[in-house]
């Protein structure tokens, strides 16, 4: 090999090497976030979509029964199935939120429409269905982790003095 091409092919590996390290021990969150962020999308773009139809399909409460619910629980759902706009219009918003999170189109505007209905699922399974407990946390844990993980989308709504 010539002699002036070594000391380039060591700057070569020592300035990867270098930008190897700083990415590892300045920038963690990048190595993690990304798979996590993936997996957190998918996997609760999955559970919006799958309850969402199977509202209208009844392909998974056919096959896999719900623990029973108390009173309180019975008493709340059928009062908002009464109001009888109520579900299909909830179940839409979910299955739209399901397929943007799962195809990765407008991700954080869906991001952002879903967390009022997963802390709904969720205070519902703290205060009246104890036994979907684990569901609603999970759900909640993974929206609020897809906020931190999409962020830089969000900056332009705290601006605390708008212009036009």
């Amino acid at each position: 090999m010539n002699a002036g091409k070594l000391p380039l092919l060591y700057k070569f590996i020592h300035v990867t090497l270098v930008r190897i390290f700083y990415t590892i021990t300045l920038n963690p969150p990048t190595i993690v976030m990304k798979p996590a962020a993936f997996f957190s999308r998918l996997l609760l773009g999955i559970i919006f979509l799958v309850f969402g139809l199977d509202f209208f399909l009844h392909f998974v409460s056919n096959v896999v029964p719900l623990p029973g619910l108390s009173n309180k629980a019975d008493n709340y759902l059928t009062a908002l199935t009464h109001a009888e706009y109520f579900f299909p219009i909830l179940k839409v918003i979910e299955i739209l939120g399901g397929l943007g999170l799962i195809i990765n189109r407008y991700t954080a505007l869906f991001i952002a429409g879903l967390l009022p209905i997963t802390f709904n699922i969720f205070l519902f399974d703290v205060f009246l269905g104890y036994q979907l407990l684990p569901l609603g946390i999970a759900m909640l844990v993974m929206n609020i982790f897809l906020l931190f993980a999409y962020r830089k989308y969000y900056r332009f709504l705290f601006t605390v003095v708008p212009r036009v």
